[in-house]
């Protein structure tokens, strides 16, 4: 079987270009995993390269976004949280968007990239220990399980009495 990450290297590019592309990539490798040499164990950035690129399991995807053992990944998309009279807000993020989270808050706020984790990967998130320090809290804890589809939303809580 062609590894489909070989399909956009007459551009020097082996990730998906086109939603339908990522979503081609994930039917072919969703319970077929194209790196079953690789132990598990938390995956280090040039195996999420390689998975994210065989599998289409993070799109859009952007390598300058790699750190040592994680992806950075942006709030784009809808984020709901409630203003000062208590009414519910829902606002869309876009790219270059500021969004001011309350003092003593709580928003939910979604992730930008679409999700397709193969039944074999599991995925945790959490914020960079620049944002904790900065009194910021983000409600982890569970993983993603393997084999989820979709859009990550999740609660982003404001312990400060700053903006």
């Amino acid at each position: 079987m062609t590894n489909p990450s070989q399909t956009n290297l007459q551009n020097n590019n082996p990730f998906a270009q086109t939603e339908a592309e990522a979503e081609d990539r994930f039917k072919i490798y969703r319970s077929l995993d194209p790196f079953d040499d690789i132990e598990p164990a938390l995956l280090n950035s040039a195996h999420i390269y390689d998975y994210v690129a065989a599998t289409g399991m993070i799109y859009p995807f952007d390598p300058e976004n790699l750190k040592s053992a994680s992806y950075e990944v942006k709030v784009l998309g809808e984020c709901v949280y409630w203003d000062e009279e208590g009414q519910k807000v829902v606002q869309n993020i876009k790219e270059g968007d500021q969004f001011f989270l309350r003092p003593n808050s709580i928003a939910f706020v979604t992730l930008e990239p679409m999700f397709r984790l193969p039944d074999y990967i599991a995925l945790r998130f959490n914020l960079k220990i620049k944002n904790v320090y900065r009194g910021l809290l983000l409600g982890t804890g569970p993983l993603v399980d393997p084999g989820f589809v979709g859009r990550l939303s999740l609660p982003l809580h404001n312990l400060t009495t700053n903006e």
